[in-house]
């Protein structure tokens, strides 16, 4: 017999909610500012599209998307911290929970610069502190590479 309330069947996105706590579990990873994060980045997403309209700029539910899924996108960033940790054989839970301040700073930051530029119609410089986040743990990760490969060589 088919269910048509589908009951009896876990749905996608339950699965989906299952597979990323387990994740956050074996990472050693709070759920919680994750998920802070994830609302902060919605509720940017929603004011710089007010923002665009308040400004008088061209504004389209496509740009607002792309913007919204590229903000996802650095949700990667803290779990691939998490990996590199657990590949290393290190706890990372600082430098993950680091990082989650970093990016839900950034997203406060650009909260109150859309509610500013709205209020004001005026557009303002933004901080681009995710480009300098990257670019630091790119460093980190060089200096960890040569650390390691000086050992080798010394072998």
């Amino acid at each position: 017999m088919i269910d048509i309330n589908n009951n009896n069947k876990t749905t996608m996105l339950e699965k989906l909610k299952l597979l990323t706590y387990a994740a956050f579990a074996y990472l050693n990873v709070d759920s919680e500012p994750f998920f802070i994060l994830m609302v902060l980045m919605c509720i940017d997403t929603l004011l710089g599209a007010v923002k665009a309209v308040r400004l008088g700029q061209k504004f389209n539910f496509r740009t607002m998307l792309i913007g919204y899924m590229m903000k996802l996108c650095f949700l990667i960033i803290p779990l691939t911290v998490a990996l590199m940790g657990k590949a290393l054989g290190y706890d990372f839970h600082h430098p993950v929970s680091i990082t989650l301040s970093i990016l839900s700073i950034s997203e406060m930051y650009s909260i109150l610069g859309n509610i500013y530029a709205a209020k004001n119609k005026v557009d303002i410089d933004k901080l681009d502190v995710v480009s300098r986040l990257l670019i630091a743990l790119r460093k980190m990760m060089k200096r960890a590479l040569d650390v390691l490969l000086d050992k080798i060589i010394r072998f």
